[in-house]
């Protein structure tokens, strides 16, 4: 949720990493005056994920949980591992236990992995119409420029942050796909 350059609050949801197949706008990192490169805090991510559901309003408790199988990449002994199972406990308005883990493992998709983030200034007026939400693509970025040792690909970013000046703007957007 976020209020948009027009002054209407405004939601955008986050979408399963495979779901993005076209972008609001393609930058060029000949525009670009990039920052930074970074990703999202190893304290953000949850790998162990727990519904409690079907509440008893008379007794006041949670009579069940779900808790589908822990990530196991977090928690592994390579570069991408991070041997920790770190906890989310959440406490749902749900009956069943069909749709506690269906929420469990939605949460576990958008949790268990931390997200590259780049921030960056774009030199041109010509970006300033990018909201909150957007999702962008990047155009001849520099090869020699690695993403955690990785070449830039058609990877979609997610704009969390923006701010305006009349001739330029400068844009924090996270990895979605």
């Amino acid at each position: 949720v976020f209020i948009s350059g027009d002054g209407k609050f405004k939601i955008r949801t986050l979408r399963g990493t495979g779901d993005y197949s076209s972008a609001d706008k393609t930058i060029d990192f000949n525009d670009i005056n990039l920052k930074n490169i970074s990703k999202t805090p190893l304290g953000g991510v949850r790998n162990d994920i727990t519904i409690n559901h079907s509440k008893d309003y008379g007794q006041d408790q949670f009579l069940s949980s779900v808790n589908p199988t822990a990530d196991s990449t977090s928690e592994g002994n390579t570069v991408a591992g991070y041997r920790q199972t770190l906890k989310l406990k959440m406490d749902a308005d749900i009956i069943d236990s069909t749709t506690a883990t269906k929420l469990a493992e939605a949460y576990m998709e958008v949790f268990k992995d931390r997200k590259v983030i780049i921030s960056f200034d774009c030199m041109r007026a010509k970006y300033n119409d990018l909201e909150i939400g957007d999702i962008i693509l990047f155009s001849n970025w520099d090869s020699s420029i690695k993403i955690y040792g990785d070449a830039m690909g058609t990877d979609y970013y997610k704009i969390i942050s923006i701010s305006k000046k009349p001739n330029s703007s400068s844009i924090k957007a996270i990895k979605v796909s």
